[in-house]
């Protein structure tokens, strides 16, 4: 990452990435004005594969769109409630077929319905969990349900801090929109390098008809580069910076390094558990740094995503397998693969191996 930044230094911060590119995920959450005072919550989870043909589950995949996962919502600003929420997946890992036995990933969609009325607040985390985490749902959609949560909250207590509860903006204007985006490359074998970006945009009460400047209310911008260690799913080495600014120091904000935050994670597991180590490595972070744990938590799931690029090794494994399931994710991970379920029971049926989390 380039160049090192420095006091009053307003040049861009710069990820080289090298390295063959595997997978980007591409994460976003917007907030919008609704005329009866509310506000439409809308998120949306994109994974493009840039390599690699997988057989599992019984067909083959191949790159492209993996998964597109969408949520939305209606939140009350005054008491920091999701008042509604529904799902929709227009590009699912698993269909339904002859090997799920009719089941799709798309069959567990209506459990998110049940976080209508949850707050805003530390307990959304666990109520989404407990909704459709693991076997109870897709763990994309429970991903994104994280990140819904966490932003709705952080962009409720900026627009008061910006604008106050008396802001008047019409039916339709923005509010807030928060793009994470994650970009995976493999530079040499047994690492991968995730290039993360963050972009936190806050939108000003405008005219319908105003410069586009008139509408900028402020900008954070977090750029993480992190290389892990596939042997242990360990975090070999992490650095960032990140930048805020507004409207009226647009040109003269600078970029920040923040290795004081990422430093202590160096050395982390990002497998099993890594959102309870992540968390503690943090601490009791300063409020300001909320939105940069939250894009920070996203880094695991990524990897998760750009493991399985790393397949040039399981189509030959396949030729010579009897298997009809072939690859698989771990027992309960997600609905699909969840104990009981189709995909388990063939898996179970056929005498095939889950995969280790070591």
């Amino acid at each position: 990452m380039r160049p090192r930044p420095s006091p009053g230094d307003t040049r861009a911060v710069h990820l080289d990435v090298v390295g063959h590119p595997l997978h980007t995920r591409s994460l976003s959450v917007a907030l919008v004005q609704r005329s009866d005072g509310k506000l439409d919550v809308r998120a949306a989870i994109i994974d493009l594969r840039k390599r690699g043909v997988v057989p599992v589950g019984g067909d083959i995949q191949g790159p492209g769109l993996i998964h597109h996962m969408q949520l939305a919502g209606i939140v009350d600003p005054v008491t920091a409630t999701l008042e509604a929420i529904v799902a929709e997946q227009p590009a699912v890992a698993f269909e339904a077929s002859a090997t799920s036995a009719g089941e799709s990933c798309r069959d567990p969609i209506d459990a998110v319905r049940v976080l209508a009325g949850a707050r805003l607040d530390d307990s959304f985390r666990r109520g989404i969990s407990a909704a459709i985490g693991g076997p109870r749902g897709c763990s994309h959609v429970a991903t994104l349900g994280h990140l819904l949560g966490s932003t709705s909250a952080w962009a409720l207590e900026r627009e008061q801090a910006l604008h106050g509860r008396a802001a008047s903006r019409p039916a339709g204007q923005r509010i807030f929109r928060r793009d994470l985006i994650i970009d995976g490359h493999e530079p040499a074998a047994g690492r991968i390098l995730l290039a993360l970006q963050l972009t936190d945009l806050h939108f000003a009460p405008a005219l319908p008809l105003a410069r586009p400047i008139e509408r900028f209310a402020g900008e954070l911008e977090f750029r993480v580069l992190a290389e892990v260690e596939l042997a242990g799913l360990r975090l070999a080495r992490i650095t960032g910076a990140e930048r805020r600014r507004g409207r009226a120091d647009l040109a003269e904000a600078s970029w920040r390094d923040r290795d004081d935050l990422l430093q202590g994670l160096v050395g982390m597991g990002l497998g099993p558990g890594v959102t309870g180590e992540l968390l503690a490595r943090l601490g009791e972070a300063d409020a300001r740094d909320r939105p940069l744990r939250d894009a920070l938590l996203m880094l695991a799931p990524t990897l998760v995503q750009c493991a399985a690029t790393l397949a040039e090794g399981w189509m030959v494994a396949a030729q010579r397998s009897s298997s009809i399931v072939g690859m698989g994710a771990l027992p309960d991970s997600c609905y699909m693969w969840r104990r009981g379920g189709a995909l388990w029971r063939a898996r179970q049926d056929e005498g095939s191996e889950p995969p280790r989390q070591d």
